[in-house]
């Protein structure tokens, strides 16, 4: 897991970077805005933590920016030093998924990234790198199918991954939804199927290049090999 840091405070940047540190997990930090902005050009990321107050923007008008205008999908953790209840409201309606009061608590943070994490499915099965035509680029989040490379958004890449990873297991709309959006819902949502349905397109997941991607009646959907 690939966890962006935006904090203009080298110290928290340090403290950050040495809780959420692991085997399997990458922090990069930045101290502008501008230079998280450049990185998510050239780099994916899985996860990001903000801070409201920054040099050079509001940490909550960046976090309505990368929802509304660059396509950022993935879990949004907001950091500041304040708890009052009408800022945490204001950071969850412009696109946070999660608000952290300062000073931060090791045992906290981790806690809740690891959450966060969980309901965006970064701590799934990984997908193998290749099925039969498909291959798979977890690093860059691509996938190329007999070696053209498919155009995806975040979400759908998620979503393939999480498909790839489970081949032939049932997923409910209410299981993509958690696990691709990070959002309970008892209430199936026409997003999912929409995804499904560019994602079938996209990847050819007819059964021409031996995997079929299936609606099961009133249960969900499920990625199968074609039979023989």
């Amino acid at each position: 897991m690939h966890i962006g840091v935006l904090d203009d405070d080298l110290d928290q940047c340090d403290f950050l970077q040495h809780c959420l540190m692991q085997d399997e997990t990458r922090v990069s930090t930045y101290q502008r805005a501008s230079e998280l902005n450049r990185a998510l050009l050239e780099q994916p990321f899985d996860l990001l933590i903000i801070d409201w107050h920054l040099p050079d923007a509001s940490g909550m008008d960046l976090v309505d920016q990368l929802r509304r205008h660059h396509g950022w999908e993935g879990p949004i953790l907001f950091i500041t030093a304040s708890d009052a209840e009408e800022h945490v409201v204001r950071a969850l309606e412009k696109g946070a998924d999660d608000f952290l009061a300062k000073p931060l608590r090791p045992s906290e943070l981790r806690a809740r990234v690891g959450a966060l994490a969980r309901r965006a499915g970064l701590h799934a099965p990984a997908s193998p790198n290749r099925i039969g035509a498909y291959r798979l680029d977890h690093d860059n989040h691509r996938i190329h199918l007999d070696g053209r490379e498919i155009r995806l958004t975040e979400r759908e890449f998620r979503l393939a991954s999480l498909l790839f990873s489970r081949i032939g297991q049932l997923f409910s709309r209410a299981n993509i939804l958690e696990l691709v959006w990070g959002i309970r819902a008892d209430v199936s949502t026409r997003t999912v199927d929409t995804h499904i349905s560019r994602l079938r397109h996209k990847l050819e997941l007819d059964g021409s290049h031996g995997l079929r991607l299936k609606s099961v009646y009133q249960h969900g959907y499920r990625l199968e090999r074609r039979a023989e």
